[in-house]
């Protein structure tokens, strides 16, 4: 996200601040009816959202009808963290059905095992269109989180779909490192699971993920720098 998007803007806290660098400042449209609601975002990921939201109609006609939003850009820390939140990038939307936010409404919802059934519904059609459901984060469980993955960003960039400023990012796909989400990551995460890791395979390539290459490099004669590039996907047979 960052070598194509860059930072919205110089510095973050925990209040949500407007963009004021490109690719994502030009990039934004602002309250495009999606649907059920209207979103400001990115341009591709307002577009890819309403097509989802348009099969969710089709097929769930119910549960569409009471869905809302609690935000799309928002451009801040994660609460409670020194990380950038993918909201700040205008690709991550957090949905609420029937008023509820799941998770948000008590503090044991944050790790319940449970989510709300339309969300449920949902999440099969944005994993269609290249979006991660945040049901499966590790720390807690954002059952009303959905942003688009890094693999959908790159393919957007190989498209030309993120604009003039972004295309003359240089891109180091399919590099996997900090901050990268998505099914790349956790098929990574699978395969060190699978050969005695202690991780959790959430999509996530956080400290921990960053911890375990780091580990598998040194274990492997590679350097050890934390980065998933083609020696170490190759033998760990991701190629």
């Amino acid at each position: 996200m960052l070598q194509i998007l860059g930072r919205a803007r110089n510095s973050f806290d925990d209040e949500c601040r407007p963009a004021i660098n490109d690719p994502v400042k030009g990039l934004l449209v602002n309250r495009v009816d999606v649907g059920p609601f209207p979103v400001t975002g990115i341009r591709p990921a307002v577009e890819s959202l309403k097509a989802v939201l348009a099969e969710v109609k089709d097929a769930h006609p119910e549960a569409h009808r009471v869905l809302s939003t609690a935000g799309m850009f928002c451009a801040r820390l994660i609460h409670g963290s020194q990380k950038i939140s993918n909201h700040s990038w205008g690709t991550a939307i957090d949905i609420s059905v029937g008023g509820i936010l799941d998770g948000v409404q008590t503090k044991s919802a944050k790790s319940d095992g449970r989510t709300l059934a339309g969300l449920a519904a949902m999440a099969p059609f944005f994993n269609r269109a290249g979006w991660f459901w945040g049901v499966g984060f590790s720390t807690f469980e954002d059952g009303m989180h959905f942003e688009v993955a890094d693999e959908t960003i790159r393919k957007w960039h190989a498209e030309g779909k993120l604009g003039q400023a972004a295309a003359s990012r240089s891109v180091t796909d399919p590099n996997l490192s900090v901050l990268d989400r998505g099914v790349e990551v956790r098929q990574l995460q699978e395969k060190l699971l699978e050969i005695g890791f202690d991780i959790v395979p959430d999509g996530i390539f956080g400290a921990i993920t960053q911890a375990t290459v780091i580990d598998f490099q040194a274990a492997n004669g590679l350097v050890p720098d934390g980065v998933v590039g083609p020696q170490i996907k190759e033998k760990l047979g991701l190629t």
